[in-house]
């Protein structure tokens, strides 16, 4: 196989593991740091989004005064 036996197309993990890798690697930049997240945001579809709860359940107060404000 060309190159060495290597893959012409990295694959979904390699990608998240370089993106990760780049993230947490102390040594770089700040700047590149946060490039490295932003590219692993959008690549996991996070971009735009509002931030992941957890699944925690949702708390709801409904204090009965207004029947218009149920969700």
């Amino acid at each position: 196989m060309p190159g060495g036996g290597r893959k012409k197309v990295a694959s979904k993990t390699e990608i998240l593991e370089f993106l990760t890798g780049v993230m947490r690697n102390e040594e770089l930049s700040e700047k590149e740091r946060l490039a490295a997240s932003f590219k692993l945001g959008r690549y996991l579809g996070l971009e735009g989004k509002e931030a992941d709860d957890e699944g925690l359940p949702r708390v709801v107060i409904y204090d009965g005064t207004d029947k218009n404000k149920l969700p």
